[in-house]
């Protein structure tokens, strides 16, 4: 079974700030999209990478890539303007033998080498399952005119979605085949083909890198 890893790198992060993408920015000594990396280039059952760039940066990207000796990136690709898109470019890049693709956000450098196992074991039983937390707070959904409270929310049913996702290769194209409009994420594209999504369990650690905040956690997560 060849597996490869999509990862999205695609954004401006315009929520972070600064004159550089999000992924550029130092987690202790390194860019974080280099942390990301790193994780899947280690992994032995992680065959080849897709890291899908803003084009604006590809020669940047490119450098990271060959500066750190990453060798299971076989291919730099251009995102598109929304996040679906940039994952079309990623599979399009795909070798022809690839049989399970991971779908993992180019900003969540500390996702840890046995979720990725987990992932790999949980999709043979559905063709698609995505890594998830239990939420801990309580939930209530809002009447976004108006600002009041419309239900409080069951919160043993919620699970907070994060990545990797993991697919059979033929379940996600099938479900960016016919695909115009955008998705939150992968797993969601595939539920609207009324496509059956399984969850593996996956980390509160796990975090995704949105805002300078975000950067704090992460480095205090790695020690």
């Amino acid at each position: 079974m060849s597996v490869w890893a999509i990862v999205a790198a695609g954004g401006t992060g315009e929520r972070f700030g600064g004159n550089r993408p999000k992924p550029f920015a130092d987690l202790d000594g390194k860019p974080v999209v280099v942390r990301t990396l790193e994780i899947f280039e280690g992994h032995a059952r992680v065959d080849g990478i897709v890291l899908v760039a803003h084009p604006g940066w590809l020669k940047d990207y490119r450098e990271l890539v060959a500066r750190h000796g990453l060798r299971k990136v076989k291919a730099v690709v251009a995102g598109g303007a929304t996040r679906t898109a940039s994952v079309r470019s990623g599979l399009a890049a795909l070798d022809a033998g690839v049989d399970v693709v991971m779908v993992h956000d180019g900003v969540r450098p500390l996702v840890a080498p046995e979720i990725i196992t987990a992932g790999l074991e949980a999709v043979k039983t559905t063709g698609a399952a995505v890594a998830a937390v239990p939420v801990k707070p309580t939930i209530k959904a809002v009447d976004p005119k108006t600002g009041a409270v419309t239900a409080t929310l069951d919160r043993g049913a919620l699970w907070e979605a994060q990545t990797p996702q993991v697919f059979d290769r033929r379940v996600l194209e099938d479900a960016y085949r016919d695909e115009s409009g955008g998705a939150s994420d992968d797993a969601a594209l595939v539920e609207r083909r009324g496509g059956k999504v399984a969850v593996f369990m996956g980390s509160y650690s796990n975090v995704k890198i949105t805002t300078p905040d975000d950067l704090v956690v992460a480095r205090a997560l790695r020690g």
